[in-house]
């Protein structure tokens, strides 16, 4: 048996879950529980008619969204760094004139 992999067990929306994960990894798993339950409480609260299945996609679409605006920011992180640097060239090379 692997001594990297262990279990823990979470529960998402009342629903208990035994999940094998890296032990490195046991913080991530147990923050996205507690965030994925959060969500799950925020829409219950404020779409309280809703069946719980919307109200689990209602959650699934703002991970998603939070997903891909993290992809975009990563995406363009290397170019702001770029752009900061030929900045600083420029300015440099004005500087001497």
């Amino acid at each position: 048996m692997n001594d990297d992999i262990f279990t823990i067990n979470v529960q998402i929306g009342g629903f208990p879950m035994a999940l094998r994960i890296p032990r490195g990894d046991e913080e991530v798993y147990r923050k996205a529980e507690k965030l994925v339950s959060n969500l799950i409480e925020e829409f219950h609260l404020r779409y309280k008619q809703r069946a719980y299945e919307d109200i689990l996609k209602l959650v699934a679409y703002q991970l998603a969204v939070r997903v891909s605006k993290n992809d975009l920011t990563e995406d363009t992180a290397p170019l702001a760094d770029r752009i900061k640097q030929l900045e600083k060239e420029l300015d440099a090379v004005l500087n001497q004139e």
